[in-house]
């Protein structure tokens, strides 16, 4: 027959705190419930636990020989249950994020929420791999048509040009797309999101003055404050740059294909403080 670990733990609970009352509320039952399950472990070793004929609860000489074991099993058991809840508190949140975004939009904010719990950030422009345990949640870009449905959105990506203000000066109507034929285009791995963004702008058949490739887009963003060309951004990530004068967007043209997107398993809800970092993150945006 399998033990009764249901009333052990409400014997346990009703001897450690000399009532029923306390211990229905420890264990947020009923009186009846622990009277119930005292009953039913006395039925399973067919002998009487308790004494309940004096004022308070004393325990029978068989009470006393369970209770002497149980009452250090139970404590090794909170002890294990506590060292437990410890190890993950102290267990850092693993943020799987491109480095663009962590630097331009998602660090500044962590800093200013003033977490009481850290944080590992996982750079990389793949999606993220939830087979380590140590990545919690992603934020991934992702193009309108592969987003999962369990994806939100943080920040839309309406892509637009962007250069240092300087490049703009003499002329005549800084927000003619045409204008690009004067200078260099700065690119990440291929020309397909500036082909779509000068497609939209009406001037497909731009040539500009050169074509430049960068892999990192905190380089290529880099480059663009710079003065080396115009480099395609979201507005929500350079507005400190925008601020400081370092970078302007002069054009009304913005593709929008690609957004930053939070992915969260299931599992991973189940952790009280992703649960209240998914929570924070849908209020910041």
């Amino acid at each position: 027959m399998l033990l009764p670990f249901k009333s052990l733990l409400v014997f346990e609970a009703v001897t450690r705190n000399k009532s029923f009352t306390k211990a229905a509320e420890e264990l947020n039952v009923t009186q009846s419930a622990i009277s119930h399950q005292i009953r039913n472990l006395e039925d399973y070793f067919n002998t009487k636990l308790l004494d309940r004929s004096g004022v308070g609860i004393a325990l029978t000489e068989e009470g006393e020989i369970l209770y002497k074991d149980l009452s250090a099993s139970m404590a090794l058991l909170r002890r294990g249950v506590g060292s437990l809840k410890a190890n993950l508190a102290l267990t850092p949140i693993g943020i799987s994020v491109r480095s663009h975004f962590a630097l331009k939009w998602l660090s500044s904010r962590l800093r200013a929420a003033d977490f009481s719990y850290d944080f590992r950030f996982f750079h990389s422009n793949d999606s993220a791999d939830f087979s380590n345990a140590d990545v919690h949640v992603s934020i991934e870009w992702l193009h309108v048509a592969e987003v999962p449905v369990n994806a939100r959105l943080i920040v839309s990506g309406n892509l637009t040009p962007a250069c240092h203000p300087s490049l703009l000066e003499g002329i005549d109507d800084p927000a003619d797309p045409k204008l690009l034929q004067r200078f260099a285009l700065l690119h990440e791995a291929d020309v397909t999101s500036w082909q779509e963004w000068l497609q939209l702008a009406g001037v497909d058949g731009l040539s500009p003055l050169r074509n430049e490739y960068y892999s990192d887009t905190n380089v290529r963003q880099q480059a663009a404050i710079e003065k080396q060309g115009f480099a395609l951004v979201c507005p929500e990530l350079i507005a400190d740059d925008v601020a400081e004068g370092k970078l302007v967007c002069p054009f009304q043209q913005s593709l929008d294909s690609y957004s930053y997107y939070l992915i969260v398993p299931d599992d991973r809800l189940n952790i009280a403080k992703v649960r209240d970092f998914v929570h924070w993150l849908s209020h910041v945006m």
